[in-house]
Formats: C-alpha cells, structure tokens, sequence
C-alpha cells in the first residue's frame, strides 16, 4: 500500500512539474518581437510604396501596418499573419513582389512587434488577428481576401478563416496544432497533450471549408517537415501543397523564388475568381 501511495504521489507531483513546465515554455518561447526602429523603415525605397495604416484591437490595442496595393484593377487583398520573430519590415520585399503579381498584402505587426502597442501573448494575439481581419473588410470586398499564415502565424489564420468570409488560405511552415508541434519539439516529454485544443490549425482549417495552400521547407530546423505534412494530410477541404527540397524555416520564398509567387499568386486567381 506504501508502495502505491508513493507511485501515485510521484506521479501527481511528475504531472505538475510538467504542466508547469509546458506553461513557462507557452510564455516563454513563443515570441521574439523585433521593434522599432530595428528594421528598414523607410518605405520610399519601394517601388510600389507601402501605406502606413493603423487599427485598434478589440481590447484597445494600437497596431500598425503597410498595405501595398497591387497596379491590378480589383486585385484580392492578402492579409499576412507573420511569424514569431522579427516585423512586417522583413517580410516587405516578399510582399511587393506579390503585389506586383497581382495581390495587394496587407502586413501588419502582432502587438509589441514593430510600431504596434501592447505585449504579445498567446491568446491576445487571437484579438490582433480579429482586429486586421476586420481592417481589411474595410478595404477589400470579403470574398476577395486571402488569409496567409506564416509559422506561428498559421493558426491564427486558420482561427480567422474558421468564423469570417475569405476566399482562401496559404499556411507557410507551420504546424496542425500546439499540441503536435510542442510533442515534436520536447519529445520524450508529452507536453502538447497539455494544451490539446489550444491553436488547432488543422481543426479550424477544416471548420472553414475554404480552400488551403500548404507550403513547407524539407530542411524546416524549427517546424519540423513531418508536421506541415500532417497538417496537409489532415485536411479535409481543398488543398495543394508546395514541397521545397532546399528551404529552412520561412525560407520558401528566397529558395524557390519564382516557383513560390507563381505557385501563390495561381492558386490565389483560382481561388478568388
């Protein structure tokens, strides 16, 4: 009986250590925000330049971004839910690009990233992501918007798409659910099963019947490919996928060049129609 008493104690006191652990790790190591002035800001040196525009969070959070309008007549307008590191200043070049194929893209920074006010966490991010979503109806006709997540910023695409009106979706590099990607990241220990519902990707993708893009990086060192794979395997809606044999971690579009804004901007014209 003593025996089993201690097993059982150690066990409780096993699982609070790691659940402890799994809520450090959510705070913790999740977002590596860039902020102003770290970046290049100076938007005259685009040829298609950039618009500052503002918005405000439904908890009154200030966030900045750039819309880059596309010389096409009724273009789609991209919204861009980038990853955890950095600002919408890297993903600029990127962005004019697409536009210059034909998609305007509206970049905005996560509060505490860039110019935006706040501190990032995981579920305020959910506010920002309603926040731009909302924003960019006031832009753009809802059926002609495309919803890109980037890495981190995959799910809270996903989460959008999943209540509101889109014509597509494009996840770059990221992952089918918290759950997934932290049981990949820490194995042996299991603490994705400690946040089982918790930025459920391929749950809210499937929710959203919309169209989805997957793009993943065969030598991804931070999002392991496996787990863009399962998140392409899991879906249940109409899908593609773009495979790069050469990219790292949010590295598609400097890899494949050409090949990535062919692929999107197809995909978003045939989507979008």
């Amino acid at each position: 009986m003593r025996v089993l008493i201690a097993t059982a104690g150690a066990a409780i006191f096993a699982a609070i250590v790691l659940y402890a652990y799994a809520l450090y790790l959510r705070r913790t190591s999740m977002f590596f925000p860039d902020r102003f002035p770290i970046g290049e800001w100076d938007r005259s040196r685009y040829a298609l330049e950039p618009r500052d525009v503002h918005f405000t969070t439904a908890d009154n959070v200030r966030l900045h971004g750039w819309i880059i309008r596309s010389p096409a007549p009724d273009a789609p307008l991209l919204v861009w839910f980038h990853g955890n590191a950095g600002n919408i200043t890297s993903r600029a070049p990127v962005a004019e690009e697409l536009a210059r194929r034909g998609i305007s893209v509206l970049l905005f920074d996560w509060r505490g990233y860039g110019r935006s006010e706040g501190s990032p966490t995981e579920s305020a991010l959910l506010d920002d992501a309603d926040a731009a979503y909302q924003f960019a109806t006031m832009q753009a006709n809802p059926r002609r918007i495309v919803l890109y997540g980037e890495s981190l910023g995959g799910p809270y695409a996903a989460y959008v798409a999943r209540s509101n009106r889109a014509c597509c979706v494009v996840i770059e590099n990221s992952f089918p659910s918290l759950r997934a990607l932290g049981n990949a990241l820490y194995f042996p220990l299991p603490v994705g099963w400690l946040v089982p519902r918790a930025l459920a990707t391929v749950r809210w993708l499937n929710a959203a019947g919309l169209p989805v893009l997957v793009m993943h990086g065969r030598r991804d060192e931070v999002i392991p490919f496996r787990l863009g794979q399962q998140l392409y395997d899991d879906l249940r809606v109409p899908k593609e996928m773009l495979v790069s044999d050469e990219s790292g971690h949010s590295e598609i579009p400097s890899s494949e060049g050409e090949r990535y804004y062919e692929t999107v901007a197809r995909f978003v014209r045939t989507s979008c129609h």
